[in-house]
């Protein structure tokens, strides 16, 4: 069974316009890697938005583990069950690096007897050491940043983990670990990792690829 699924997905942001979204089916499973692409419009971060419990179809239906997402504790889904990673980091820049991933558990509401050791070994898995962990987010380079926002998204053990463009504030070299840092959650954790990327070198360094351009093509 699929980790997460989408039946007939359809999503309009006003019903006198054509949907973004329409009749998109996709199935998610764990251990793999997979990216969305599309044009512009075509409705990536839309479906990163619903993926994720944010924003409720217009019709069709999004199940985690066999079961509508719509009818399960979506709080509890989005703290615990899915981890999502964005483009501009989201870090609060007042506090260091381990206080950023330690807020993250505790929003997630687990009981978690050594949150710093936790937090500090989440971090040294993305090349965060001790050092770096407690430098203020703004001392860190844009690289170090988006590694600290993936260790805060691995806090709680979701078994989900949704990038918005993860690699689009950063160079070539630092898009290749960030990269191979989320190919090595999904092979080595069995992490179902879903990328929203323009960048086609992203798109080829993953397992599927979900093109919206061609999912969408009943809307045009």
């Amino acid at each position: 069974m699929a980790v997460l699924e989408t039946k007939n997905l359809c999503y309009t942001y006003d019903k006198k316009r054509k949907p973004v979204l329409n009749n998109v089916s996709i199935s998610f499973d764990e251990g793999k890697t997979y990216a969305i692409m599309g044009k512009s419009g075509t409705g990536k971060t839309t479906l990163l938005s619903l993926l994720s419990g944010l924003e409720v179809p217009t019709s069709g239906e999004i199940l985690y583990h066999g079961k509508n997402i719509n009818k399960i504790d979506k709080y509890k889904f989005r703290s615990q069950n899915i981890g999502v990673i964005f483009q501009s980091f989201n870090l609060l820049p007042q506090l260091t690096a381990l206080e950023n991933v330690i807020l993250s558990m505790d929003v997630s509401g687990l009981k978690i007897k050594d949150k710093k050791g936790e937090a500090l070994k989440m971090l040294s898995k993305v090349d965060i050491n001790e050092e770096k962990a407690n430098r203020k987010i703004l001392k860190l380079s844009g690289g170090e940043q988006q590694r600290v926002a993936i260790a805060r998204a691995l806090c709680y053990n979701p078994d989900i983990i949704l990038a918005d463009e993860p690699t689009g504030n950063l160079d070539e070299e630092n898009q290749n670990e960030v990269v191979n840092i989320l190919k090595s959650l999904a092979r080595d954790d069995g992490k179902c990792v879903i990328i929203v990327t323009h960048s086609q070198s992203v798109g080829n360094a993953c397992d599927e690829i979900f093109d919206l351009s061609s999912l969408n093509k009943k809307t045009e």
